[in-house]
């Protein structure tokens, strides 16, 4: 050994770990305690800890490496006075230690040298002497060489284990998203299979959307899984669905959930809802290349067919009794009675529970001036201004433009069902009788394009659906696929598909008993609203991903479907299997006649659980078309049910269609998605340290 081999090996001491020890007490942090429990909408959090929690940095003061909120754990003096801080690994250094680049028989002791020395590992100079060397040998390590591994372990609230980075970049599935990323990953030590990529480690906990295209009014917080989800929601920038094991960015106050892709990508939304906190899409047409578009949805008291029916089209009214036009000099004081000499009529009002639906469209009549049979007290025939102008026949409908139909004024109130809408109505329609195709008279008058505030500034088109599509499309109303050869409205810019019936049928707004407001169509979760919905006419649980109304003063939901509904016993007409527009819309009930399998008169009328079952072929009859009796507790399907298979294989399988012909029972619930709780698993990428990822919170709304 020559001299100055020597001279190191007597400047050279093991080290005490009393020596390393900081004058004052220290404390462990811990940076992520708040996730240990934490819910998205739990008050007792502030938004700005977390923010503030996820930002910290500071210099460890014996390794001089930053230490970070992914790190968890540090230690840092008690003394408020006092701003020494460590690495919880650095304060916890053992006096021996094994290291990968070194024979394994050789053991590394803690020293300190009074003179700087190389690091055989990274060729650095020790920091402040502090390394650890083979006795053996004289080979040394500084600190932060002997700390490799726990330098580049990470830890983070979406996985229970730690994180270790891999040493070489690649194109690998991400177990956070569910995508593949190129570059770094880091890998679960404990479950090998768990990768996460760099950039969906470096999510903010919290952030705030407030862009040009969309904006939410709430903080979202990063969640790591979607299991405890109620509903069935998609992403509202995008559209699709998630992932119950995947991280998505929720805000649990208003149900608000988008893709962290979604979120941190300036991009156009999908879904464009007119209510403060959503986006709005950019226009992709001009008005003046539209100018009798139409735009829905229609006020409560509109009717479609005031708009397209022309004010100076001849009357003409078939009916067998006298008809009087009731008009403004008719109106009594409160304006809700018109009277004349000989009989009085109250305008159609669900706050007092009063129906006067037209013979023709079966819509409410809530304005003057109408039609109706002198013999009010015997004859229920009532008609729209607009209703007596209809045209004879139609050429060149879009849904049948290879033949004219001929309007047929249904005066004994005989069900069919409608090939546009697919509900069954019994007003007046329009038939083609060489091809059997019937249409009620408000799809008669469909419109060819529209525009919907559900997907403000983009044109609608209707479609004559192929049975050549490739996959299945559903109804961003009411969830419910699109026939393969349905007719519809499509966006042609986006993924954006409506029933016709949920376009056109379902207005703005509302009245009801159960409510002194009126409630106001809604395409999303309310905000503020983070409680279960639950429907106020039948009771049962409101899915918010679907269209509802909602009284915000009030807080309470109504189904689409239980809208119509304003009559008490009709309260328990509808089941958990319909969704969108009410089934029996286009029914005017009431109707009495006398058959051969009964006894007494029955009546034409929506079946109720109640009801029990068909008297012919023994299903349930709830939310079906039934003829009930007027004396007796008989009930049956207003069709021969001995037919009934042959006329379901004529309904094109239309849901809704289903359900009115022959109730609930025989139309399959669909299943929700397993709800189960399981275990997460989660993996990291590469060989550097995260940086949480700071967003701009807004952009400039001029833009």
């Amino acid at each position: 050994m020559d001299a100055k081999e020597k001279s190191t090996k007597m400047d050279v001491k093991e080290l005490n770990l009393e020596e390393l020890q900081h004058e004052h007490p220290l404390i462990l942090i811990d940076l992520q305690v708040m996730h240990r429990d934490y819910e998205e909408d739990d008050d007792d959090y502030d938004d700005n800890e977390f923010i503030a929690k996820q930002n910290f940095e500071c210099t460890c003061d014996r390794c001089g490496r930053r230490i970070d909120w992914y790190h968890r754990y540090y230690y840092k003096c008690r003394m408020s006075s006092c701003n020494y801080s460590i690495h919880k690994f650095c304060g916890e250094l053992p006096t021996t230690l094994k290291f990968q680049g070194h024979p394994s028989d050789h053991t590394l002791t803690l020293t300190k040298t009074t003179n700087d020395q190389t690091c055989r590992s990274c060729f650095g100079c020790h920091q402040d002497g502090i390394s650890y060397q083979c006795l053996v040998c004289n080979y040394e390590i500084d600190l932060r060489c002997a700390t490799f591994f726990e330098q580049h372990t990470i830890h983070h609230p979406g996985h229970p284990h730690p994180l270790i980075s891999l040493s070489e970049p690649g194109l690998i599935k991400c177990s956070a998203c569910g995508e593949k990323h190129e570059g770094c990953f880091y890998q679960c030590v404990t479950c090998c299979k768990f990768l996460i990529s760099f950039d969906c480690l470096s999510l903010p906990v919290k952030l705030l959307l407030q862009t040009k295209h969309f904006s939410h009014v709430h903080f979202l917080t990063l969640s790591y899984s979607f299991l405890d989800r109620l509903y069935d929601f998609e992403c509202r920038i995008c559209g699709m669905e998630f992932e119950d094991d995947h991280f998505i960015y929720k805000c649990s106050k208003c149900m608000f959930y988008v893709h962290p892709k979604c979120a941190t990508q300036r991009i156009e939304p999908f879904m464009s809802i007119l209510s403060q906190g959503l986006g709005q899409t950019e226009k992709n047409f001009k008005d003046a290349d539209h100018p009798n578009l139409q735009q829905f949805p229609l006020h409560d008291g509109s009717h479609i067919l005031s708009y397209q029916i022309k004010t100076d089209t001849l009357t003409h009214i078939d009916h067998m009794h006298r008809t009087l036009l009731w008009e403004e000099s008719f109106l009594s004081q409160d304006t809700e009675m018109i009277t004349s000499s000989s009989s009085v009529v109250s305008l159609h009002d669900p706050m007092k529970r009063i129906k006067l639906l037209c013979t023709s469209c079966v819509r409410p009549i809530t304005k003057i001036p109408f039609f109706k049979c002198s013999r009010s007290d015997k004859c229920d025939f009532v008609l729209h201004d607009w209703c007596s102008r209809l045209p004879e026949e139609l050429t060149n409908h879009v849904a049948h433009p290879q033949h004219t139909l001929k309007l047929l004024k249904n005066l004994d109130f005989t069900p069919s069902y409608c090939r546009i809408c697919n509900l069954v109505c019994n007003g007046f329609s329009y038939r083609c009788n060489p091809c059997r195709f019937t249409i009620d008279v408000n799809c008669a008058f469909i419109p060819e394009e529209i525009t919907h505030e559900a997907h403000a500034n983009h044109l609608l088109t209707i479609v004559i659906a192929s049975l050549s599509r490739l996959s299945e499309i559903k109804c961003r109303a009411c969830r419910v696929p699109i026939e393969e050869d349905g007719i519809y409205f499509r966006c042609s810019a986006c993924d954006f598909h409506l029933h016709c019936r949920c376009a056109l049928m379902l207005p703005k707004t509302i009245r009801h008993k159960l409510d002194k407001h009126s409630l106001t169509l809604s395409y999303s979760p309310i905000e503020d609203h983070k409680s279960q919905y639950f429907c106020e006419v039948c009771e049962e649980e409101l899915d918010p991903g679907k269209w509802f109304y909602h009284c915000v003063e009030c807080a309470q939901s109504i189904h689409s479907a239980c809208a119509p509904l304003i009559f008490q016993y009709e309260q328990d007409v509808n089941s958990l299997y319909v969704e969108g527009v009410y089934n029996l819309i286009n029914i005017k009930f009431g109707a009495v006649k006398k058959f051969k399998f009964h006894d007494h008169p029955v009546s034409l009328a929506p079946g109720t659980s109640n009801d029990g079952f068909c008297q012919d072929c023994g299903h349930k009859i709830q939310s079906s078309l039934v003829w009930k009796c007027l004396h007796c507790k008989f009930a049956c399907h207003w069709l021969n049910c001995k037919s009934l298979l042959k006329d379901l294989s004529r309904v094109d399988d239309s849901h809704h269609v289903k359900v009115a012909l022959v109730g609930s029972s025989w139309v399959n619930k669909p299943m929700n998605k397993d709800q189960r709780q399981r275990n997460l698993k989660f993996y990291p990428s590469e060989m550097m340290r995260p940086v949480t990822r700071h967003w701009k919170v807004a952009e400039d709304m001029q833009e």
